[in-house]
């Protein structure tokens, strides 16, 4: 369950930064797998 928690967290954190940095960007579907990236492996450091 914990891998599920970064992956909707990760997410929803990709698809915020997305909202609030200006300029070009990535665009959502990319920040949002970006956020989901993030948060696997930060799931995965904090586990080690």
């Amino acid at each position: 369950m914990g891998i599920l928690y970064a992956i909707l967290i990760g997410a929803a954190a990709g698809w915020l930064a997305g909202k609030i940095m200006k300029g070009g960007g990535f665009g959502a579907l990319i920040n949002i797998i970006l956020g989901i990236v993030g948060g696997a492996v930060g799931n995965w450091l904090f586990v080690l």
